[in-house]
């Protein structure tokens, strides 16, 4: 009988129109602007949704072990950990952080 830890598998997610990323986009080509702008933040969504997917999977991995979570659910806390990490959420504008004195 497989457990819920082993049993889960990674999400995939629908793939878009491939869109030059912002940095390539020519500034005067205002629809080019606004789809890139439109596929940046909706992968920084889809990447943000994955982790809270991670997440709850790894809540249900936890009740369900009981005691041996530690064990059973380490791969899903590998993931969870890496998904806090790496997959925020960001908008097509980077602001630079300065300096205070």
């Amino acid at each position: 009988m497989a457990t819920t830890a082993d049993s889960w598998e990674y999400p995939t997610h629908r793939k878009f129109d491939n869109v030059a990323p912002l940095s390539e986009v020519d500034p005067n080509d205002k629809a080019a602007v606004l789809r890139s702008r439109a596929l940046a933040v909706r992968e920084s969504w889809i990447n943000a949704m994955e982790g809270r997917i991670v997440q709850a999977e790894l809540k249900k991995c936890h009740r369900a072990e009981g005691v041996n979570h530690y064990q059973n659910c380490r791969h899903l806390v590998d993931l969870y950990m890496t998904a806090l990490k790496e997959k925020r959420v960001e908008g097509w504008r980077k602001i630079e952080k300065t300096e205070s004195a």
